[in-house]
């Protein structure tokens, strides 16, 4: 059967890396899948078509159209339930918390949760650590919402003005100075990288430790590939990042839901607690050992349970139970 994909296939975000690996791991699998540009109309749409992206940018005049998204807070900006029920004959979301999220909202389809992955060869395990002082990695790409602020201020919190043999490098795009502009300056411990980068494995190789406080995800790529490359990683048990998190990572429990920044009517995010966020990051500093073996472990289990081939495999059973 001929399948349609329908989204952005750069490198540089979510959507694009997302699409990226389901239609190879599709076609791995056997599965005639066309890969089709956002905003491409020379596609055949008779066919069933899977459009990974935001609803307001989902092709229209579709026979059979699957939508598949993701949002980040209690709530989805206004219009996209409507768009869903209108275009759409299903909904696929990659986590519990969205499914329920959506339905919420007013999407009246029937809905399906597709855990995400990651890639074990483009992220593979690390071996052996250089000599360096240890380093914490965070990332400010999308602003305050990957909790960079928590980041640093719990970097203090757990180390103050020590001479401890330790680092902080905060990650960041090109086009996301002013989340972090102050921190560089605070302390010459902090560095700060901005940048794009076409292998997100280089900069997980910068690190010991990774530090994903983040408000909120649909899935979480980014702490999920550190993980596979066998790094010790603290992150936010909440939204999709809660999906197998213990076996992954060491979850934030403590957490406030506060007002998202995001485009929706009164949705709600996850704030970490500093003061948990600075034990953990301490812990890893003090029991390097014992915080690898913790990184080596979440990176086996990770390419038993949640790599893009399993992705792929739930997505096939469903075109082959609905089609």
């Amino acid at each position: 059967m001929k399948v349609n994909w329908v989204g952005k296939f750069d490198k540089y975000t979510g959507y694009g890396r997302m699409n990226a690996y389901f239609v190879r791991e599709l076609s791995a699998l056997g599965m005639d899948v066309v890969p089709t540009q956002l905003g491409a109309d020379s596609f055949d749409k008779n066919k069933l078509t899977i459009s990974l992206t935001q609803p307001q940018l989902y092709p229209t005049g579709i026979k059979r159209q699957w939508a598949f998204t993701m949002y980040e807070d209690t709530s989805i900006p206004q219009g996209w339930a409507n768009i869903i029920n209108d275009e759409c004959e299903r909904l696929i979301v990659l986590c519990e918390h969205n499914a329920e999220t959506f339905a919420k909202a007013g999407v009246c389809v029937p809905i399906h949760v597709v855990h995400g992955g990651t890639d074990p060869d483009e992220f593979p395990l690390i071996k052996e650590r250089p000599e360096r002082p240890y380093t914490f990695v965070c990332l400010g790409d999308r602003g305050v919402r990957k909790g960079v602020e928590q980041v640093w201020m719990a970097f203090f919190e757990a180390f103050g003005d020590t001479d401890d043999d330790v680092r902080l490098l905060i990650k960041i795009r090109e086009d996301s100075w002013s989340a972090v502009q102050y921190a560089i300056f605070a302390d010459d411990r902090i560095k700060v990288w901005q940048a794009d980068v076409d292998n997100m494995a280089d900069v997980y190789r910068t690190a010991d430790c990774f530090v994903f406080p983040s408000y909120g995800e649909g899935w979480g790529m980014p702490p999920r590939e550190a993980a596979m490359m066998g790094l010790p990683v603290i992150a936010t048990d909440w939204s999709g990042l809660s999906v197998g998190i213990d076996k992954w990572a060491i979850p934030l429990q403590e957490y406030t839901l506060r007002p998202s920044h995001l485009k929706t009517k009164d949705g709600c995010w996850a704030v970490s607690n500093v003061a948990e966020i600075a034990k953990h990051m301490r812990w890893c500093y003090e029991n390097k050992f014992q915080a690898s073996m913790l990184g080596r472990a979440s990176s086996e289990w990770l390419r038993e349970h949640q790599t893009w081939r399993h992705s792929a495999q739930q997505i096939k059973a469903l075109i082959e139970e609905y089609s």
